[in-house]
């Protein structure tokens, strides 16, 4: 009977590899879901395989069709993103600032949180030096006068939102501008991180709903990161494969409110002989509040 069954831990690793080759199908579709979401969220973190380095990607959505995506690389390289996003993606890349993701050709918006977080560690290392602080307070108050237009103009229209953004982008211009060619400077990195991102800081002013922020792949991505720190990584190959693969699945059913263990029983009864087809997101991802950071 099932009460007396007694598996080996060898035995255990056999079953979770039979279960994911056998909902391997659900997970491609999974990430076909994903190319096809108007937004994306995107982040990485390492990942160590047989005792190498290496990095765990993650790709995910919000929404009632939520999706969680992971795969392992040993690269960190723009040619990874490229490979999981796919060459027809062209919705919405929300990420950190990591260069690699510039080289991603479609809209992009960066995290503001990011940003805030460097901008409050520049104002306390320089709290002696009042240009500093003025610099800070100013690039902070470009991210609340955006937050509280979008507050105050709910039901703005698509032209109202161009010309906020296009007033947030030449008022970016002008604090980046200040220091950006001070190399001596303490401001000097971050405005010209400004310069560089210029038109990807407020495309949330233009994108009804789009999030300021990346906190979704790093809260996706924190229960991975866990069990690195508990088990080190994975030995081989194929059991990154299983991790990573179980890992999507049942971290896509509970962000869809699904219970985990009922969506899997059934997939492992029921499994799909292809691919789902590619479902595109047509509604707009939830309302998110935005997340203070002080500075």
């Amino acid at each position: 009977t099932m009460h007396n069954l007694r598996l080996g831990v060898g035995e255990i690793v056999e079953l979770t590899h039979a279960a994911r080759k056998q909902l391997q199908n659900i997970a491609q579709g999974l990430k076909a879901e994903m190319q096809a979401s108007k937004v994306v969220h995107g982040d990485e973190t390492g990942g160590r395989e047989d005792g190498q380095n290496g990095y765990i990607w993650a790709f995910v959505t919000e929404g009632p069709e939520a999706v969680r995506y992971f795969e392992r690389d040993q690269s960190r390289g723009h040619q990874v993103a490229k490979r999981i996003l796919g060459d027809d993606f062209d919705g919405h890349l929300v990420t950190d600032f990591y260069a690699a993701y510039n080289l991603i050709l479609c809209q992009h918006q960066r995290c503001w949180v990011h940003l805030l977080r460097d901008l409050h560690e520049l104002k306390e290392t320089h709290a002696e030096k009042a240009e500093v602080v003025t610099w800070t307070k100013g690039v902070r108050k470009l991210y609340d006068d955006a937050q509280s237009w979008l507050k105050e103009h709910p039901e703005a229209t698509s032209q109202e939102r161009q010309v906020e953004y296009e007033d947030l982008f030449t008022r970016a211009g002008v604090m980046g501008r200040q220091y950006a060619l001070s190399y001596e400077h303490p401001c000097c990195a971050l405005a010209k991180r400004i310069m560089r991102h210029q038109d990807e800081l407020f495309q949330f002013v233009l994108v009804p709903n789009l999030p300021a922020d990346n906190n979704l792949a790093e809260r996706s991505l924190r229960p991975l990161v866990v069990i690195r720190k508990i088990s080190g990584g994975s030995r081989s190959d194929e059991g990154t494969k299983t991790r990573l693969t179980l890992a999507s699945l049942f971290s896509t059913w509970a962000a869809r409110d699904q219970n985990p263990f009922l969506q899997c029983l059934n997939a492992l009864r029921h499994p799909p002989a292809t691919a789902p087809p590619i479902r595109p997101r047509t509604d707009p991802p939830p309302v998110r509040r935005s997340i203070p950071c002080p500075t």
